[in-house]
């Protein structure tokens, strides 16, 4: 065979081939399944915060948001595996698709917004403040000052709301809840920033700190994280959001595991989640 006809045959041959691939890659990228054509939804929570988000004596999730995660699964019809995730990476997480869901306790913010989308709010949530005593502070305006260090847990709605909100103080976060309380008790920090019940609860064995329990404003509620651009699947959860509050689940969950808290937020005058 003439080597000119060979060199056009294998041209030709290598054409065929590329052209085959790339229809393939096509094919696949159009074809890749949806999070709601999947059998399971992997959801991520930081279990670290009881007692909505933590686990038994075995190592088991447990609490609210593990019995919502299931009762979401179970309204679309699929197996749900929860996947404990520090709370600063479970964005990261959610873009990668390393999981499909958050649910942990994770109210909308603007910032957050602008990587993720949310469902409708299922939960209210509110922000509020421990002092350090030396500190002569009431309102938390004051707090936005220089010479004010402001603790928050990394990643959470807290360290976000002390960026938009008090622009001029200076920013210390922690990955642990108890850290940052012991850090403001020894005089480190000025203040930190956090849910009420946990601050009460947190400030109990501590003698150097005082509440500020006002609720701090530009707060919005606790909702599902979820990937940008599937509107079909945001559709559904919300769907499966409101047919649980029809069906009393909310009511049954707090009764479970929220009746002597509900009690300590009645008792220092506040709402409480739902």
């Amino acid at each position: 065979m003439h080597e000119k006809t060979k060199y056009i045959i294998k041209i030709s041959i290598l054409i065929f081939i590329m052209i085959i691939a790339t229809i393939g890659v096509f094919y696949n990228r159009n074809n890749l399944k949806t999070t709601l054509d999947k059998n399971d939804l992997i959801i991520g929570m930081e279990l670290k915060f009881p007692p909505f988000e933590t686990v038994d004596s075995k190592g088991n999730p447990l609490g609210v948001s593990v019995e919502l995660a299931k009762a979401i699964g179970e309204k679309l019809g699929k197996k749900v595996e929860i996947k404990n995730i520090d709370y600063s990476s479970l964005i990261p997480a959610l873009q990668s698709k390393n999981i499909d869901l958050i649910i942990s306790s994770m109210s909308i913010t603007e910032e957050r917004l602008k990587s993720i989308d949310f469902s409708d709010e299922y939960a209210k949530s509110d922000l509020a403040l421990v002092i350090n005593n030396s500190k002569t502070i009431n309102n938390f305006k004051e707090l936005n000052n220089s010479k004010y260090i402001i603790a928050a847990k990394q990643g959470t709605a807290g360290s976000l709301w002390v960026k938009q909100n008090l622009p001029k103080a200076k920013l210390k976060d922690f990955t642990e809840v108890s850290a940052a309380m012991l850090d403001v008790n020894n005089g480190n920090s000025s203040a930190f920033i956090y849910d009420p019940l946990s601050l009460i609860e947190g400030s109990k064995n501590l003698s150097n700190i005082k509440l500020l329990l006002n609720p701090l404003p530009n707060v919005k509620g606790w909702a599902i994280g979820m990937r940008k651009g599937d509107e079909r699947l945001k559709y559904k959860i919300n769907e499966a959001l409101k047919s649980l509050k029809e069906e009393g689940f909310f009511e049954k969950i707090r009764e479970k595991y929220l009746k002597d808290d509900v009690e300590k937020y009645k008792s220092y005058g506040l709402d409480y989640f739902f």
